[in-house]
């Protein structure tokens, strides 16, 4: 019979015993991954249970409008540092969803409870396990189906993964604990079908064309002159550079090779915003000028301060008579499309004297293509 040496027994149960226990943090190890094909749902009628800290600054309730389960929001957050609420769409389990980061998105649906909504004041964030995080405004012209939050029928969000951060500084895609969805401002609204859908890059461009047609069209026939300069424009008067004046129905214009003040601009809306929304490729600025006038620069701007100006030298004028040309220059060569102005907050037209000239000026307007 073999026999175990007692003083070796002991001396191993005194070796184990000077070891330190190592006391593993929550955040050292990920919990099971939930990799399984499967539908990632936030919330939706038939699963309801969220956690939501809105503290003295708002009620976030689950009630049956038509039949389906919604959340009921109502808050105010000027009191509160943080109000919000959040689940994880895989029972808190580390869910990987690397692989459709290009193909995927976080959808949910809004509904006013009260008036129509231009905004809804949501960051929409994600958290892993490792307590990275990255968020995102709800804006609606970037993410919404529709121009408003309507109190009569859904607007529906489209939030691509794409839109967040997954570098180290951000959220680990490998391990996403939850998703969190922080209230800002005030609002009431209700909330459905929190969850993450197919959808990808061509699906939102398409979303944004169907939007940008919902905008209200901009006129593409527009008389901005004849009519009251005096009111429309500015510039005008006498100065050492320039003399400029309507006499007759027609704008004449003199100017001095100064390098500063030879130039006026004009706007034919009371100085409010015209829009070029929908318009801009089937519309043509149309301007006769004296048959001799010197060369002269134009140029279109928006109420953000964007500029972009073209010379009517590089353009061929067609004889209107004996002593008027007329000049048909389509808006598309000003590049409003392509350097993203604010088509429906168009600002003036400028006019820029080159080095010292003159022109006499009989009409300016859009026309139709």
């Amino acid at each position: 019979m073999n026999h175990i040496n007692l003083k070796i027994v002991i001396l191993c149960a005194l070796l184990v015993g000077c070891v330190p226990f190592q006391p593993i943090s929550l955040y050292d190890v990920y919990p099971d991954k939930d990799d399984k094909a499967k539908q990632r749902v936030f919330f939706d009628d038939s699963r309801g249970e969220l956690w939501s800290n809105l503290k003295t600054c708002g009620t976030l309730e689950i009630e049956n409008l038509e039949g389906n389960n919604v959340v009921s929001l109502d808050w105010n957050k000027t009191d509160c540092d943080w109000v919000g609420f959040g689940n994880s769409w895989s029972n808190f389990m580390a869910d990987d969803i690397s692989g459709i980061i290009e193909t995927h998105a976080i959808s949910f649906k809004v509904m006013a409870v009260d008036s129509d909504q231009k905004s809804v004041p949501f960051v929409v964030g994600m958290e892993d396990y490792s307590g990275g995080s990255s968020y995102y405004f709800s804006h609606l012209n970037l993410f919404g189906d529709d121009l408003i939050v309507s109190n009569q029928k859904w607007t529906t969000f489209y939030m691509p993964f794409t839109f967040y951060d997954f570098s180290v500084q951000g959220v680990d895609p490998f391990g996403i604990k939850q998703m969190i969805i922080q209230l800002e401002g005030s609002g009431k609204l209700y909330l459905d079908d929190i969850k993450v859908v197919p959808f990808s890059k061509d699906q939102y461009a398409a979303m944004l064309e169907n939007v940008e047609l919902l905008n209200p069209k901009g006129n593409p026939n527009q008389n901005i002159f004849p009519g009251n300069f005096e009111d429309m424009a500015w510039g005008t008067g006498q100065t050492n550079c320039q003399k400029l004046m309507s006499e007759n129905e027609v704008i004449n214009w003199q100017w001095n090779n100064c390098s500063e003040w030879k130039k006026w601009g004009i706007n034919w809306n009371n100085w409010y915003a015209f829009s070029l929304r929908g318009i801009v490729e089937k519309t043509n600025l149309q301007l006769s000028v004296s048959k001799n006038h010197s060369v002269f620069d134009i140029s279109l701007e928006d109420f953000k301060g964007k500029r972009e100006t073209i010379s009517v030298a590089d353009y061929q004028a067609k004889d209107r008579n004996d002593s008027i040309v007329t000049y048909t220059i389509p808006l598309s060569e000003f590049k409003l499309i392509e350097k993203d102005f604010a088509l429906d907050q168009m600002k003036q037209f400028e006019f820029f004297g080159q080095e010292s000239g003159f022109a006499s000026i009989y009409e300016i307007k859009l026309i139709e293509q």
